[in-house]
């Protein structure tokens, strides 16, 4: 009989110990568990990388230079852009000069070399691809116009007054 008492006892016991443990596998399983928070249903969330301006060693403050010298740029080349007394051979070589010196301000701020790093980085995080693409391929001068390949020729003409035109084909004002 006692032993009877034990098993019953037993039972009981290693049944308690069953049934604790599937409800704490529930209880846990009912709990929300964020590690970080989403910003839409369904999309994951990869670790922060480190900047790659900062994988080259290069200052915040120096990439806050860079940026005000080519916003200078753009703005410079818009007013250039802009200025309707300017034929489109001027506008094309002043846009030249402006970032010829954009280029000279930002290697007096980051080096040849930084630079470098920095477009390795950029290549290696977006596969081989550094950004700065224009929708539409990239056909249009920086002034909205269709530019001409630098290295085509355009085909001469047996009519001499044709020569007098410039080489993108607009005609020039008289």
């Amino acid at each position: 009989m006692q032993w009877n008492k034990n098993k019953t006892l037993l039972s009981a016991v290693f049944a308690g110990i069953i049934l604790s443990a599937a409800l704490a596998e529930n209880a846990i399983a009912q709990i929300p568990i964020r590690t970080r928070p989403s910003t839409a249903p369904g999309t994951i969330k990869r670790p922060r990388l480190e900047p790659c301006w900062e994988v080259a060693g290069v200052s915040k403050s120096a990439i806050q230079q860079r940026r005000a010298v080519a916003q200078q740029a753009h703005q410079q080349v818009e007013a250039v852009c802009a200025n309707s007394s300017l034929s489109a051979q001027q506008k094309r070589q002043e846009i030249q000069r402006i970032h010829q010196q954009e280029r000279q301000q930002i290697e007096a701020i980051i080096t040849p070399a930084q630079q470098a790093a920095i477009r390795s980085c950029q290549e290696g995080r977006n596969g081989g691809h550094t950004g700065g693409g224009h929708v539409g391929g990239g056909h249009g001068g920086p002034c909205g116009e269709m530019s001409v390949p630098r290295n085509s020729v355009p085909p001469r003409s047996s009519n001499p007054q044709d020569d007098e035109s410039p080489p993108n084909g607009t005609a020039q004002p008289d």
